[in-house]
């Protein structure tokens, strides 16, 4: 499996096969011009969307004629199972709620929680099971701060984090920058090179900095 990071939330997940799948794409230059990310214009089979936010929902005709899925689904043999998650810290009385999604290609289990507000409980890890790639929000506001984002991190201990919705130059929205998240925990990697591909789940828990592509 190889992953890249287009920015903001937004992955694009290549299988072995040759399968593409696209994460909360965002729309290009949404909120007035704040979503100031370079537009994806790449042909994929799938998008994925937490929730229809325009910063986290976005099916461009460059995209080709992908399936969309928002609720849980199977397509093309993945199976997309869902969660609800609260879009803030008051169990989704503010923003309302999120699906995060997991799902496996090539063996590799992947996470992505959309605008996850509060660390995971217990009861939510038990109910998504065995994860080897987790997505963290990280830059507050409109998700889990760098504080909590460490620490649902160090609980849930996944063979792989990667820190995801922080501050960026080209996006003019009220988020933490990813240092904070860093000074937060006790290492990390930054990957160079994009695509990342896993090749193999480490045995012990890593926390992968991928900078966003656009």
């Amino acid at each position: 499996m190889k992953l890249t990071y287009i920015g903001h939330a937004c992955f694009l997940v290549q299988s072995q096969a040759g399968l593409r799948i696209l994460l909360d794409p965002y729309q290009p230059y949404a909120f007035g011009g704040r979503m100031g990310l370079k537009p994806f214009y790449e042909k994929v089979d799938i998008v994925v969307s937490t929730h229809q936010h325009h910063d986290h929902f976005h099916v461009d005709e460059a995209f080709g004629d992908p399936v969309v899925v928002t609720t849980p689904a199977t397509s093309m043999g993945i199976e997309f199972r869902g969660i609800k998650l609260p879009h803030d810290q008051s169990e989704g009385a503010e923003r309302g709620f999120v699906t995060g999604f997991w799902f496996t290609v090539d063996g590799v289990t992947m996470f992505h929680p959309g605008d996850l507000g509060r660390p995971l409980n217990g009861e939510e890890r038990a109910f998504l099971g065995h994860l080897d790639v987790v997505l963290v929000p990280c830059g507050g506001t409109f998700t889990m701060g760098p504080k909590e984002a460490a620490f649902m991190v160090s609980n849930m201990k996944p063979p792989i984090a990667i820190p995801m919705h922080y501050a960026w130059p080209s996006v003019d929205l009220p988020l933490l920058p990813l240092d904070d998240f860093l000074n937060e925990v006790p290492k990390y990697e930054i990957i160079e090179n994009q695509p990342f591909e896993v090749k193999e789940i480490p045995t012990t828990p890593h926390i992968y900095v991928l900078y966003p592509q656009h």
